[in-house]
């Protein structure tokens, strides 16, 4: 790894990309969402603001993508973009997110296409946090507010500037050129990083001072089963809306339909799904002793939810599926707060 002090003005002369590539950041000032650069509200600026408020999953698992076309003159499979792509501004906790994807969509038997080559097309410039947002709750599953594995480059926001740890081939030819004129970070500006970590995991830590568990990747929380009575008290002001699973940087659900792409061909097309919605999962058929869906309720589902991220997912790949970025307390219309749900329930 090679560690390089690099100026404000200095990283935006990188926004603009060469041979194609985009580059992709949150935007400035509130940074709610993503934005390709030289659009006005794309600046470095955001990299010093909290995680933004939209997940960059979308960037690799779209919300809505066509896998497929079928019919007397329609191809089988569909081109995938893969132009190369830049994405500057990801947080601690959206790169295990990304990890817990990889699982997913590449650790088994059969690889994701779709995901794998725009996986493969992105350059991964990681930011310590410097802010934080409310809901922001890292250290009670495993995490910390910066960065250590994961990425290609890493910027540490300070004074005028960032620390760039640059930890991959691909972040060397990110920088390209332009490293020549960068100089190396000096040990007092090293000391100085490890400073501003140390303060910015206290005061996440202070934030969640009042939720005594502590999960990790090999210690989940013990819960209840799913048919437990006592999650209605949490499903009672669930309104199923999907902010939850939508803002989830790793929720990963998906709902295949047909439609025609032709007058004799047809397209299939694969959406974002939500499991805690009541068609989640419905079958077809009229067999009187079949369910129309294995979860009619929506204590149920809710249960389904939090046991998928702190109980089923360690048990198949090893991983939380909870990141600790708070999208899920952001987004809910019911204010459900899912530390209060481990919280209460692992008691």
């Amino acid at each position: 790894m090679t560690m390089y002090w690099v100026s404000e003005a200095k990283l935006a002369q990188f926004l603009g990309g060469k041979g194609g590539e985009s580059t992709y950041l949150p935007v400035s000032p509130n940074a709610l969402g993503w934005l390709e650069a030289g659009q006005a509200e794309a600046s470095v600026e955001a990299l010093a603001a909290a995680r933004t408020g939209q997940s960059p999953k979308g960037m690799f698992f779209p919300t809505a993508e066509s896998v497929g076309r079928y019919g007397p003159a329609a191809e089988a499979a569909t081109a995938v973009e893969t132009r190369p792509v830049v994405l500057m501004g990801l947080r601690a906790c959206e790169l295990r997110a990304l990890k817990y994807l990889d699982k997913v969509f590449l650790g088994g038997d059969f690889q994701d296409p779709t995901y794998a080559a725009r996986r493969e097309a992105m350059t991964l410039v990681s930011v310590d946090c410097a802010d934080c947002r409310e809901t922001c709750c890292c250290t009670l599953v495993g995490g910390r507010p910066f960065a250590t594995e994961g990425y290609d480059v890493n910027l540490t926001p300070m004074d005028g500037g960032f620390l760039a740890d640059v930890a991959t081939d691909r972040g060397r030819d990110w920088l390209g050129e332009q490293a020549a004129s960068l100089r190396e970070a000096a040990a007092e500006q090293t000391a100085r990083r490890d400073e501003l970590r140390e303060e910015m995991t206290e005061r996440v830590r202070a934030q969640n001072a009042e939720f005594t568990f502590a999960a990790a990747d090999d210690k989940p929380p013990p819960l209840p089963n799913d048919d437990d009575a006592s999650w209605q008290a949490f499903a009672a002001d669930c309104v199923e809306c999907a902010g939850c699973t939508n803002g989830c940087p790793t929720c990963h659900c998906f709902y295949l339909y047909d439609q025609s792409a032709g007058p004799e061909d047809f397209e299939r097309v694969r959406t974002w799904d939500s499991c805690l919605l009541s068609s989640y999962h419905r079958m077809a058929g009229t067999v009187p002793h079949m369910k129309p869906t294995p979860r009619p309720r929506l204590r149920s589902r809710l249960a389904n939810r939090v046991l998928h991220k702190f109980s089923y997912s360690p048990e198949q790949y090893g991983l939380l599926g909870c990141v600790g970025c708070g999208r899920c307390i952001e987004g809910c219309l019911g204010a459900i707060d899912i530390r209060r749900v481990v919280q209460e329930l692992s008691r």
